[in-house]
């Protein structure tokens, strides 16, 4: 969590944090038009990121991103349970977890493919 006035290099900082710390920083590209589809579609990614490829990874939102309400509620549901209710189709979840089957036994992880995931995110 960074305070500070716009434009006293929060970015910069977490960019360069992240780089020393082997992380992948990733943060949303605004633009017109970007919408809940655009912000699903990030998250997503942070979360391929995260919890099947198992990178450190670090997400920058500033506060100019949340241009939907929703997209603060997304964000609260992620850092309290590691999830996002309804970010993924059931078909498209099974895609994703499939690889993650072998590193949840080595990890001798008991219970569901999907609380692994989110334990790992």
């Amino acid at each position: 969590d960074l305070a500070g006035l716009s434009g006293v290099g929060r970015r910069t900082v977490a960019s360069l944090v992240s780089h020393m710390h082997g992380a992948i920083f990733f943060t949303p590209k605004i633009s017109r038009g970007y919408e809940l589809k655009q912000f699903k579609a990030d998250l997503k990614q942070v979360m391929q990121f995260a919890g099947i490829d198992g990178q450190q990874v670090v997400l920058l939102l500033e506060d100019y991103q949340f241009v939907h309400p929703t997209f603060l509620e997304m964000i609260n549901s992620l850092l309290s349970s590691g999830e996002i209710p309804g970010l993924y189709a059931l078909e498209e979840l099974e895609a994703l977890l499939s690889p993650l089957k072998n590193q949840a036994s080595e990890d001798v992880f008991t219970g569901p493919v999907y609380n692994y995931f989110t334990y790992r995110t």
